[in-house]
């Protein structure tokens, strides 16, 4: 089968980038000759990529729909037996989503005038509303939740993944005394401290602000900072607030971490803190679980729910209260860290954590959805 895969940019690589890679890459495995598209600049990989021309686009909402209509033209031209996107774009087979939703109503009317905001509901609708064909794959069921209820008619043509984890990202093993007491004395962290973990690329979006105005009511605590690099513009607004708030000195900034450190991190912190304001899977709850590092979160990650599945942590509900999450932490640093850590280690044992990657490219492959991959959305069946 002769696949073209669509994504407006793969550098920086991101979660949705790496996703687009792997199918692509799982594609391939299969005898597929699967084909990435995209605008930007392009990384070095062992897949055949095809440059996607924006013009003289200078904005990104521009840029995009640029991309859209260029990936079209390319897709069609080349006689794809399957046509499979990252973003929502007009005349895709199966659209992958990583998105929140766009069209929402509560969207404020100013807003909704910008022609940015009108430009991404136009691509979002081409896919969702009536009369379109797009089969959609989800990544969690409140993000879907609120695409069913705008585009009720999209419900027959979505099927909800399990997570798409990569299995050599379960490590526990390397939870161990000897490790942990390594890590410490390499990143910094006191024996006795209580070590906060907060691992992202976005500080704001990601809630880094709100873990520093918490560690100001933990005295005994530090915050690792890992994800993005020290020297990144945008934690300037973090490092002017540790400084008001005295707690300078027991922040650690880890920069981006892989591998082995990434490891070690998980070893060294007694806790993630993940409190996002925005986030529609947060798969760093689940890789922080199966490697026995207990999360806090707020209810609003696609992923949350897995904590209290595991019994590995605790769930920070809406609308965000900094003093309760606080609190969570305190208690998930507590005499439970030992169990919590033991039941996420235990819940990383499900083989399903790890499937969504492989029926991803399962449903790429079939000519139809069948009724038995329905998914139960709001007490409905989501089938054919």
């Amino acid at each position: 089968m002769k696949i073209a895969l669509g994504i407006f940019r793969l550098a920086p690589r991101g979660g949705l980038e790496d996703h687009a890679i792997r199918i692509a890459e799982e594609l391939t495995r299969r005898g597929h000759e699967a084909i990435l598209h995209a605008s930007g600049e392009i990384p070095r990989l062992d897949l055949p990529v095809v440059s996607i021309g924006v013009g003289r686009a200078v904005t990104n909402h521009g840029r995009m729909a640029a991309f859209a209509t260029a990936f079209q033209a390319a897709a069609k031209a080349g006689k794809f037996d399957r046509i499979v996107g990252f973003q929502p774009i007009p005349g895709l087979d199966i659209l992958f989503l990583a998105d929140h939703l766009r069209g929402s109503p509560d969207v404020p009317f100013l807003k909704r005038l910008l022609r940015r905001h009108r430009t991404f509901v136009r691509l979002e609708a081409a896919c969702f509303g009536p009369g379109a064909r797009t089969r959609i794959l989800g990544l969690a069921q409140p993000q879907m939740q609120a695409f069913a209820k705008l585009y009720p008619e999209s419900r027959a043509r979505t099927v909800i993944l399990p997570p798409t984890i990569r299995e050599s990202r379960r490590r526990p093993e390397l939870r161990t005394a000897a490790l942990r007491q390594s890590a410490r004395a390499r990143f910094g962290v006191a024996e006795a401290a209580k070590a906060w973990l907060w691992l992202g690329l976005q500080p704001h979006v990601k809630g880094l602000d709100r873990a520093v105005e918490a560690l100001a009511s933990a005295p005994d605590a530090v915050l690792m900072v890992a994800g993005i690099a020290p020297d990144d513009r945008r934690l300037l607004k973090i490092e002017r607030q540790a400084a008001r708030l005295g707690v300078a000195d027991r922040m650690r900034w880890l920069g981006y971490l892989t591998g082995d450190e990434l490891f070690a991190a998980f070893a060294a912190a007694d806790v993630l803190a993940h409190p996002a304001r925005v986030d529609v899977t947060a798969a760093v709850i689940l890789e922080a679980l199966i490697n026995g590092l207990p999360v806090v979160a707020t209810a609003i990650c696609g992923f949350a729910h897995h904590i209290e599945k595991a019994v590995a942590g605790k769930i920070v509900p809406e609308p965000f209260d900094g003093a309760v999450f606080a609190r969570a932490l305190a208690d998930v640093c507590g005499q439970q860290n030992a169990a919590f850590s033991a039941n996420g280690i235990a819940y990383g044992r499900s083989p399903e954590l790890y499937s969504g990657l492989r029926l991803a490219c399962d449903l790429i492959e079939a000519s139809d959805w069948p009724v038995e991959l329905a998914t139960a959305v709001e007490g409905q069946a989501w089938s054919r």
